[in-house]
């Protein structure tokens, strides 16, 4: 919609008509990047829009991180409802939690936290720490909408592990296989160009360094280890990579 002068007359207009009328609610989403509020005038228009509204409104936060999982959990898989499928469930958490508690040297203190468990249950089957990099490090560029990019790039990864058969217990990072060009596509989709081919050499593809590497161990390469641990970590460190920041 163009943006003009009478947009806050309108938008005054509007909202005092809403507040007087019966059972009507009005409901205005607020760009949160500054690429959609479409330069100096959209932001000027924008803080008009605000003064207006702001008059009358009752600001509602958006989702927090833990809110937005079950969005995405939600919208990507049907709820557990089967007793087996309960007890399941439960298995792969608990397998997890003693995991984090037999192994505390090799995992982050959180892990071994009783909230960490009940973390486990509630973005089951996705890990929380797939869901963690994408809204804390991948929802910082600039392009990234939060729950739609992280609900757009799940649905590929989740499609391509479907149609791979695959049988993992949770889907963690390293389970984000970057050699589907939809996958790659879809996480390429928010960085520069030049991205594209060191994915290519460097992370995962059939020309990949981490394959070849596979491939020379097989005891390794049957779990496809190296490709897992360069898929993590470019999921933990390609986006602030990409944005210039650093992260220890």
């Amino acid at each position: 919609m163009a943006v003009s002068t009478r947009t806050s007359p309108f938008a005054q207009t509007l909202s005092e008509s809403a507040k007087n009328a019966d059972r009507t609610l009005l409901v205005v989403s607020i760009p949160a990047s500054d690429i959609e509020i479409g330069g100096d005038r959209g932001k000027s228009a924008l803080d008009r829009l605000k003064n207006a509204i702001g008059r009358v409104e009752s600001p509602w936060r958006p989702a927090s991180a833990e809110e937005s999982f079950e969005i995405v959990r939600r919208r990507l898989f049907q709820p557990i409802t089967e007793q087996s499928a309960f007890i399941a469930r439960d298995a792969v958490i608990r397998a997890f939690a003693e995991l984090y508690q037999t192994q505390a040297q090799e995992f982050p203190t959180e892990c071994r936290e009783a909230d960490y468990r009940r973390r486990l249950e509630e973005a089951y089957p996705i890990h929380p720490e797939l869901f963690d990099r994408l809204y804390s490090d991948w929802s910082s560029l600039d392009k990234f909408q939060r729950t739609r990019g992280v609900l757009r790039l799940m649905a590929k990864v989740i499609h391509s592990l479907w149609e791979r058969d695959d049988r993992s217990l949770l889907i963690m990072p390293a389970n984000v296989a970057m050699d589907d060009p939809q996958v790659q596509s879809e996480i390429t989709h928010y960085l520069e160009d030049h991205w594209v081919p060191v994915i290519e050499k460097d992370v995962d593809g059939s020309n990949s360094l981490p394959l070849a590497i596979d491939r020379l161990n097989p005891n390794l390469g049957r779990y496809s280890a190296c490709r897992r641990v360069t898929r993590t970590i470019y999921l933990g460190l390609g986006s602030h990579s990409a944005s210039g920041q650093s992260r220890p």
